[in-house]
């Protein structure tokens, strides 16, 4: 077939999505919500203002009459976006256009979408549509949202997607595809659009049909995400909500209030003259108060991921789950640029793991290309069987290992010592007081931390991989497969090249990677055996 009698099939095929279509009237919703999540993602550093309002005593009618001013320009804002948003399917291509005064028009060739997912918000239940997401490499942003959408609607937009990019990649005698086959049967057909696989066979139905069956390879419970929220990143929500607040509480007139005044007499009283037994109760306190601030985070990770279930369809991982919003998010395991395993401080306590798929950057599918693909609480034991189920992986199987290769003691020995020398010119001014001691004891306990740090510095070099341990009271490995690598940069200075030592820089589409201080012959090597494995395949990067 000529190439104009194909795009006269292809157009024929796309019907009433060849000309200009305007969404529905309810994507307006989907506008508001958009337009309040972007003002209320950084909510909680509005506490400490509303706190600091509250003190000093709030206006209820000002109050109303923002709040009314709020919705009346979402409203109005929502009514504008949904009024010149256009889409259509023409020329192998998604084309859209929006904007008042500065109209702006994305063309997106179906070879270059990496991702599409339907998400069903909350809002959108009672009235059977969703929003469909599409995303393309590199893209900072997410290219598409196609909103309040029914499922019949989406899953023939997904069928001219697939049906272009089959046509396209048969003609390039290319073996990817851009979606993961399911059966269309159902509404729930819709969620479980996929990304690129390996093996894509449009010839054949019922052995593509076969292969698409899901292979599950962990679920987690209410309980497993609950220890998730529980010990993932409750110090930065410590630290950015609790702090803002504490500068504005004025001690003095909170120590007179009758309630802390009985319980700090509750407390001596208790404890008596034992010192350690009063510190004791003051820990356990400051416990109670961070537990609290933990259940903005335990609330969050349920709502986004139960009943978190992680399976694999052919070549793509989808990962369902969300309460408010259901959500299945695809990743073409091709794409999985590396694999870091993380145990913050907490997680040791349970003796579990979080485990991030990385892909690309700036084009992720956790929180509009924010996060990374994770897989919660996942149990040491766990480790090696969840990752051998993930079959596909670049640099083959993921064997986690048990012990590493330390960096150079200099590079200790070229930090440990910074902290003293600010410590011992203060003590010259200062002379030899209270003040002076605690300078030099914080010099200590930093270079001590330092020396923490260097001793989870370390390696692993594997056949098709490298591994990378780093951490101070956490502890994280970072699988890099070699055939992933798109650069390298070996850096010493004069005192290195003498020892033998190099600091190593791995470059992905991920971002770079740092070994530091590490034997020069290892440094070598590895930068030898990337470079050797992507010199005659470079499609492997991405």
């Amino acid at each position: 077939m000529t190439e104009p009698s194909q795009q006269s099939t292809n157009q024929q095929s796309m019907g009433k999505f060849s000309q200009w279509q305007a969404l529905s009237p309810w994507a307006m919703l989907s506008f508001s919500s958009g337009t309040a999540k972007a003002i209320l993602s950084n909510g909680y550093a509005m506490i400490p203002i509303v706190f600091a309002g509250w003190k000093n005593g709030f206006d209820l009618s000002f109050a109303m009459i923002a709040a009314l001013f709020l919705i009346i320009s979402l409203t109005v804002f929502s009514f504008i976006q949904w009024k010149k948003y256009r889409f259509k399917l023409v020329d192998n291509q998604l084309n859209i256009k929006r904007g008042l005064l500065f109209t702006r028009k994305d063309e997106i060739p179906f070879n270059k979408i990496q991702n599409i997912r339907y998400e069903q918000p909350l809002y959108f239940k009672p009235l059977k549509l969703g929003t469909l997401i599409i995303e393309t490499a590199g893209s900072k942003n997410d290219e598409a949202h196609l909103a309040a959408v029914d499922s019949n609607t989406a899953y023939k937009i997904k069928q001219q997607l697939l049906q272009i990019t089959a046509n396209s990649l048969e003609e390039n005698g290319n073996s990817e595809s851009l979606l993961d086959h399911d059966d269309a049967s159902s509404e729930n057909d819709v969620t479980n659009l996929a990304t690129r696989t390996h093996a894509f066979d449009n010839k054949d139905p019922a052995n593509n049909s076969s292969q698409s069956l899901p292979n599950i390879i962990i679920k987690r419970n209410l309980l497993q995400l609950i220890k998730f929220g529980f010990y993932q990143n409750n110090l930065i929500w410590l630290a950015v909500i609790a702090g803002p607040i504490l500068g504005q509480i004025q001690w003095e007139t909170l120590a007179e209030i009758p309630f802390f005044q009985q319980l700090w007499h509750s407390i001596i009283t208790l404890s008596g003259d034992n010192i350690t037994l009063q510190v004791s109760i003051i820990l356990l306190l400051i416990a109670l108060v961070y537990c609290l601030f933990a259940l903005i985070s335990i609330f969050s990770a349920v709502l986004k991921y139960f009943p978190f279930t992680l399976e694999k369809r052919q070549q793509t991982l989808q990962r369902s789950g969300g309460v408010i919003s259901h959500q299945q998010d695809a990743l073409a395991i091709k794409r999985i640029q590396l694999v870091q395993i993380s145990q913050p401080v907490l997680a040791r306590l349970f003796n579990v793991w979080t485990v991030y798929l990385k892909q690309v950057k700036g084009q992720e599918v956790e929180q509009k290309t924010e996060q990374h693909m994770l897989i919660p609480s996942v149990k040491t034991t766990e480790l090696q069987s969840t990752l051998g189920k993930i079959t596909g992986l670049a640099g083959g199987s993921c064997n986690v290992p048990r012990q590493y290769q330390s960096i150079a003691f200099a590079w200790f020995l070229r930090r440990g010592y910074l902290p003293f020398i600010p410590a011992a010119i203060l003590s010259l001014f200062l002379g030899a007081n209270l003040a002076s001691l605690i300078i030099c004891v914080s010099a200590v306990v930093v270079s001590g931390l330092i020396y923490l740090r260097y001793r989870q510095w370390g390696y692993v070099i594997d056949e098709e991989a490298v591994w990378q341990h780093s951490g101070l009271f956490s502890r994280e490995w970072k699988r890099i497969p070699f055939t992933k690598v798109q650069h390298v940069t070996l850096t010493q200075t004069q005192g290195q090249k003498q020892k033998g030592y190099a600091y190593l820089t791995l470059g992905l589409a991920s971002g770079e990677m740092t070994l530091p201080y590490i034997s020069q012959n290892d440094a070598q090597y590895i930068s030898e055996k990337a470079m050797m494995a992507t010199k005659y395949d470079t499609t492997n990067w991405i």
